[in-house]
Protein backbone atom coordinates (compact mmCIF):
# COMPACT_ATOMS: atom_id res chain seq x y z
CA UNK A 1 0.00 0.00 0.00
CA UNK A 2 2.87 2.17 -1.03
CA UNK A 3 4.18 2.85 -4.11
CA UNK A 4 7.59 2.60 -2.51
CA UNK A 5 6.82 -0.92 -0.71
CA UNK A 6 5.31 -2.46 -4.50
CA UNK A 7 8.64 -1.10 -5.77
CA UNK A 8 10.97 -3.08 -3.93
CA UNK A 9 8.44 -5.96 -3.93
CA UNK A 10 8.59 -5.67 -8.14
CA UNK A 11 12.21 -5.55 -7.58
CA UNK A 12 12.74 -9.05 -5.46
CA UNK A 13 10.81 -11.09 -8.02
CA UNK A 14 7.18 -11.05 -6.22
CA UNK A 15 5.28 -9.15 -8.76
CA UNK A 16 2.62 -12.26 -9.13
CA UNK A 17 2.48 -12.35 -5.19
CA UNK A 18 0.73 -9.30 -5.63
CA UNK A 19 -3.55 -9.32 -5.33
CA UNK A 20 -3.94 -4.88 -4.98
CA UNK A 21 -1.93 -1.53 -4.69
CA UNK A 22 -2.65 1.87 -3.92
CA UNK A 23 -3.46 3.67 -6.30
CA UNK A 24 -0.50 5.76 -6.65
CA UNK A 25 1.16 2.13 -6.86
CA UNK A 26 -0.82 1.39 -10.12
CA UNK A 27 1.52 3.69 -12.63
CA UNK A 28 5.02 1.90 -11.48
CA UNK A 29 6.24 0.01 -14.92
CA UNK A 30 5.20 -3.58 -14.60
CA UNK A 31 2.13 -3.23 -12.28
CA UNK A 32 0.01 -4.38 -14.56
CA UNK A 33 -3.79 -4.68 -13.89
CA UNK A 34 -4.04 -4.77 -10.52
CA UNK A 35 -7.47 -3.86 -8.18
CA UNK A 36 -6.58 -0.60 -6.53
CA UNK A 37 -7.18 -0.33 -2.65
CA UNK A 38 -7.67 3.88 -3.03
CA UNK A 39 -5.33 6.08 -1.93
CA UNK A 40 -2.30 5.83 0.87
CA UNK A 41 -4.32 7.37 3.82
CA UNK A 42 -7.70 6.20 3.20
CA UNK A 43 -7.48 2.74 1.75
CA UNK A 44 -11.09 0.80 0.95
CA UNK A 45 -11.24 -1.90 3.50
CA UNK A 46 -14.34 -4.09 2.17
CA UNK A 47 -12.10 -4.21 -1.03
CA UNK A 48 -8.88 -5.69 0.98
CA UNK A 49 -10.53 -8.30 2.83
CA UNK A 50 -12.35 -9.23 -0.63
CA UNK A 51 -8.65 -9.91 -2.17
CA UNK A 52 -8.27 -12.04 0.87
CA UNK A 53 -4.20 -11.26 1.47
CA UNK A 54 -1.68 -13.70 3.58
CA UNK A 55 -0.19 -10.52 3.74
CA UNK A 56 -0.27 -6.44 4.05
CA UNK A 57 2.54 -4.19 3.29
CA UNK A 58 1.57 -0.60 4.45
CA UNK A 59 3.52 2.84 5.44
CA UNK A 60 3.60 3.03 9.17
CA UNK A 61 1.61 6.40 10.01
CA UNK A 62 -1.15 7.19 12.80
CA UNK A 63 -3.68 7.73 9.88
CA UNK A 64 -2.82 4.25 8.54
CA UNK A 65 -3.11 2.56 12.31
CA UNK A 66 -6.62 2.24 12.54
CA UNK A 67 -6.91 0.67 8.54
CA UNK A 68 -3.80 -1.90 10.09
CA UNK A 69 -5.89 -2.61 13.06
CA UNK A 70 -8.77 -3.63 11.19
CA UNK A 71 -7.05 -5.96 9.16
CA UNK A 72 -5.04 -7.47 11.54
CA UNK A 73 -8.97 -8.07 13.75
CA UNK A 74 -10.05 -9.65 10.99
CA UNK A 75 -6.98 -12.20 11.11
CA UNK A 76 -4.88 -10.61 7.97
CA UNK A 77 -1.42 -10.08 8.71
CA UNK A 78 0.07 -6.76 8.11
CA UNK A 79 3.76 -5.54 7.98
CA UNK A 80 4.21 -1.50 8.54
CA UNK A 81 7.52 -0.40 6.27
CA UNK A 82 8.93 2.63 7.91
CA UNK A 83 11.10 4.18 5.18
CA UNK A 84 10.89 8.12 5.66
CA UNK A 85 13.96 7.99 7.65
CA UNK A 86 17.48 7.84 7.01
CA UNK A 87 19.49 6.28 3.56
CA UNK A 88 20.11 3.33 5.75
CA UNK A 89 16.99 3.04 6.83
CA UNK A 90 15.70 3.05 3.27
CA UNK A 91 18.04 0.50 2.53
CA UNK A 92 16.95 -1.76 5.75
CA UNK A 93 13.40 -2.03 4.34
CA UNK A 94 14.68 -3.88 1.33
CA UNK A 95 15.56 -6.68 3.82
CA UNK A 96 12.65 -6.32 5.93
CA UNK A 97 10.99 -6.66 3.41
CA UNK A 98 12.76 -9.34 1.56
CA UNK A 99 12.33 -11.11 5.03
CA UNK A 100 8.76 -11.26 4.88
CA UNK A 101 8.69 -12.84 1.11
CA UNK A 102 11.21 -15.22 1.60
CA UNK A 103 13.65 -13.39 -0.97
CA UNK A 104 16.17 -12.52 1.36
CA UNK A 105 19.39 -13.38 -0.93
CA UNK A 106 17.63 -10.78 -3.59
CA UNK A 107 16.92 -7.96 -0.80
CA UNK A 108 20.62 -8.07 -0.01
CA UNK A 109 21.77 -7.99 -3.88
CA UNK A 110 19.25 -5.10 -4.27
CA UNK A 111 20.91 -3.29 -1.33
CA UNK A 112 24.01 -4.55 -3.17
CA UNK A 113 23.52 -2.65 -6.14
CA UNK A 114 21.58 0.08 -5.21
CA UNK A 115 24.80 1.23 -2.81
CA UNK A 116 27.05 0.68 -6.18
CA UNK A 117 24.60 3.17 -8.17
CA UNK A 118 25.13 5.78 -4.92
CA UNK A 119 28.87 5.26 -4.68
CA UNK A 120 28.70 5.66 -8.58
CA UNK A 121 27.12 9.06 -8.31
CA UNK A 122 29.13 9.73 -5.42
CA UNK A 123 32.86 9.41 -7.70
CA UNK A 124 31.28 11.11 -10.49
CA UNK A 125 31.65 14.32 -8.52
CA UNK A 126 34.59 14.01 -7.10
CA UNK A 127 36.89 17.21 -7.38
CA UNK A 128 33.87 19.48 -7.99
CA UNK A 129 32.69 22.15 -5.82
CA UNK A 130 30.36 21.58 -3.66
CA UNK A 131 27.45 23.95 -3.73
CA UNK A 132 25.02 24.89 -0.38
CA UNK A 133 21.82 23.41 -1.05
CA UNK A 134 18.13 23.47 0.19
CA UNK A 135 15.60 21.24 -1.42
CA UNK A 136 12.26 22.18 -1.02
CA UNK A 137 9.05 19.95 -1.01
CA UNK A 138 6.57 22.90 -0.11
CA UNK A 139 5.84 26.07 -1.04
CA UNK A 140 3.44 28.07 1.56
CA UNK A 141 3.66 26.60 4.58
CA UNK A 142 7.88 26.38 3.78
CA UNK A 143 9.01 22.57 3.92
CA UNK A 144 12.41 21.78 3.10
CA UNK A 145 14.89 18.26 3.43
CA UNK A 146 16.43 18.01 6.68
CA UNK A 147 19.08 15.84 7.84
CA UNK A 148 16.78 13.44 8.89
CA UNK A 149 15.76 12.25 5.42
CA UNK A 150 17.40 10.02 2.79
CA UNK A 151 17.00 13.03 0.69
CA UNK A 152 19.59 14.99 2.50
CA UNK A 153 22.13 11.88 1.68
CA UNK A 154 21.19 12.14 -1.85
CA UNK A 155 21.79 16.00 -1.89
CA UNK A 156 25.54 14.92 -0.77
CA UNK A 157 26.08 11.99 -2.61
CA UNK A 158 25.42 14.44 -5.53
CA UNK A 159 27.87 17.48 -4.94
CA UNK A 160 26.42 19.21 -2.73
CA UNK A 161 25.75 20.51 0.70
CA UNK A 162 22.29 20.78 2.40
CA UNK A 163 22.01 23.93 4.00
CA UNK A 164 19.16 22.47 6.76
CA UNK A 165 21.00 19.33 7.17
CA UNK A 166 21.41 19.82 10.89
CA UNK A 167 17.56 20.36 11.34
CA UNK A 168 16.10 16.85 13.45
CA UNK A 169 12.98 15.31 11.24
CA UNK A 170 12.79 14.26 7.66
CA UNK A 171 11.06 17.11 6.32
CA UNK A 172 10.92 19.87 8.78
CA UNK A 173 8.43 23.42 8.59
CA UNK A 174 10.74 25.95 8.31
CA UNK A 175 10.60 30.33 7.98
CA UNK A 176 11.65 32.57 5.07
CA UNK A 177 13.96 33.96 7.05
CA UNK A 178 15.16 30.84 8.25
CA UNK A 179 15.90 30.04 4.60
CA UNK A 180 17.57 33.83 4.08
CA UNK A 181 19.58 33.02 7.07
CA UNK A 182 21.34 29.84 5.50
CA UNK A 183 21.07 31.56 2.15
CA UNK A 184 21.75 28.29 -0.32
CA UNK A 185 23.40 28.51 -3.63
CA UNK A 186 21.29 26.55 -5.19
CA UNK A 187 17.63 26.34 -4.46
CA UNK A 188 15.75 23.24 -5.84
CA UNK A 189 12.02 23.68 -6.11
CA UNK A 190 10.33 19.90 -6.12
CA UNK A 191 6.50 21.39 -5.39
CA UNK A 192 5.92 21.73 -9.16
CA UNK A 193 5.48 18.75 -12.34
CA UNK A 194 7.70 19.95 -14.82
CA UNK A 195 6.11 20.71 -18.31
CA UNK A 196 7.24 21.00 -21.60
CA UNK A 197 10.07 23.78 -22.59
CA UNK A 198 10.73 25.83 -19.95
CA UNK A 199 7.91 26.98 -18.12
CA UNK A 200 8.07 25.06 -15.11
CA UNK A 201 11.36 26.92 -14.42
CA UNK A 202 10.34 30.34 -15.69
CA UNK A 203 7.23 29.78 -13.02
CA UNK A 204 9.82 28.69 -10.45
CA UNK A 205 12.11 31.43 -10.93
CA UNK A 206 8.81 33.92 -11.19
CA UNK A 207 7.86 32.41 -7.74
CA UNK A 208 11.29 32.67 -6.37
CA UNK A 209 12.58 36.09 -7.59
CA UNK A 210 10.61 38.18 -5.22
CA UNK A 211 13.00 37.07 -2.50
CA UNK A 212 16.70 38.23 -2.87
CA UNK A 213 18.33 36.09 -1.11
CA UNK A 214 17.73 33.20 -4.03
CA UNK A 215 20.10 32.75 -6.35
CA UNK A 216 19.74 30.07 -8.27
CA UNK A 217 16.73 28.23 -8.72
CA UNK A 218 16.57 24.39 -10.19
CA UNK A 219 13.32 22.44 -10.45
CA UNK A 220 12.72 18.48 -10.07
CA UNK A 221 9.67 16.53 -10.38
CA UNK A 222 7.89 15.92 -6.53
CA UNK A 223 9.18 13.33 -5.20
CA UNK A 224 12.44 12.63 -7.63
CA UNK A 225 14.63 12.41 -4.30
CA UNK A 226 11.77 12.01 -1.55
CA UNK A 227 10.28 8.82 -2.57
CA UNK A 228 11.88 6.01 -1.11
CA UNK A 229 12.39 2.68 -3.29
CA UNK A 230 14.77 1.42 -5.33
CA UNK A 231 15.41 4.21 -7.69
CA UNK A 232 17.66 6.38 -5.30
CA UNK A 233 19.87 6.42 -7.57
CA UNK A 234 17.91 7.68 -9.93
CA UNK A 235 17.10 10.47 -7.58
CA UNK A 236 20.49 11.26 -7.05
CA UNK A 237 21.35 11.87 -10.87
CA UNK A 238 18.92 14.07 -11.52
CA UNK A 239 19.93 16.40 -8.38
CA UNK A 240 23.55 15.61 -9.70
CA UNK A 241 22.49 17.29 -13.39
CA UNK A 242 20.42 20.04 -11.42
CA UNK A 243 23.64 21.14 -9.09
CA UNK A 244 26.33 20.59 -12.14
CA UNK A 245 25.00 20.82 -15.30
CA UNK A 246 28.60 21.99 -16.64
CA UNK A 247 30.16 18.93 -16.22
CA UNK A 248 27.94 15.91 -18.07
CA UNK A 249 27.54 12.44 -16.25
CA UNK A 250 30.23 10.27 -17.35
CA UNK A 251 29.54 6.23 -15.82
CA UNK A 252 32.79 5.10 -14.09
CA UNK A 253 33.91 1.79 -15.84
Amino acid sequence: LSPSTTDVVIALGERKALVGVDQYSQVLSGIGELPSLGGLFAPDLERALELRPTLVLGVRSESQAAFFAQLRARGVRVQEIDSSGSLEQVLATYSQIGKELGREPEARALVARVREQLAEVSRSVEGLGRPSVALVVEREPLYVVAGGSFASALIELAGGRNVFDDLTGAYPQVSLELLAERAPEVLIDSTREPTTGTEAQSEAHRYWSRYGFVRRVEIVAPGVATLPGTRLAEGAQILRARLHPEQAWSRTP
